[in-house]
């Protein structure tokens, strides 16, 4: 009869290991949007303000779109731990089981 081998201590640490880099990357995300409003903020002059706004709506949306692809890892981490708990569940029903 096969045996299928799971190391789900390897696969639950993998998702955690992806949701806290990812928790690193949205915490990176916002201070790099902070710092660079500030950056801007210095801009005066004839025509800077239409160039100021120009560049702060297109980092936002960048930002925005960032954010959005930040929350899909994360949430693809935690379904990696939950898929390593239901594999552990599993096993563990099947092991209980004399054939």
């Amino acid at each position: 009869m096969a045996k299928y081998v799971c190391d789900i201590e390897q696969v639950h640490a993998i998702g955690e290991q992806l949701c806290t880099s990812v928790a690193t990357i949205g915490t990176s995300i916002s201070s790099y949007s902070t710092n660079i409003e500030s950056d801007l903020s210095g801009w005066t002059g004839e025509g800077a303000q239409s160039g100021k706004e120009s560049f702060i709506t297109a980092k936002n949306e960048q930002v925005d779109s960032a954010k959005l692809d930040v929350a899909y890892a994360n949430e693809l981490g935690e379904f990696i731990q939950e898929a390593a708990e239901s594999i552990q569940k599993v096993e563990d029903e099947l092991v209980s089981l004399s054939i």
